[in-house]
């Protein structure tokens, strides 16, 4: 229960930033509250799209992918798909 929990809050916490983000952005670098207002009574469009949270989570494998491929050669990422097919893992 504590880890669903663990993964509920982190998840959560990761769209808010996200969204604050683009709320940011589309404001010029700092949230102004009367856009705001407007967004949250449909006047003015929301930046920006709203991810799931699959493709949040998504997005972080292939973040972590990244980190751990950056030291490998091509031969040794080959070598480690075959190993994943073989054991029937997933071929990404």
């Amino acid at each position: 229960m504590a880890g669903l929990l663990f993964v509920y809050t982190q998840t959560s916490i990761q769209a808010a930033k996200r969204n604050a983000q683009q709320h940011r952005e589309a404001d010029g670098g700092q949230i102004s509250w009367r856009n705001e207002t407007l967004r949250r009574h449909g006047a003015i469009d929301t930046p920006g799209d709203k991810g799931t949270v699959r493709e949040l989570v998504g997005k972080a494998r292939e973040e972590v992918a990244v980190t751990v491929d950056k030291g490998k050669t091509e031969e040794e990422k080959i070598k480690a798909r075959r190993g994943k097919r073989k054991e029937g893992g997933e071929e990404n």
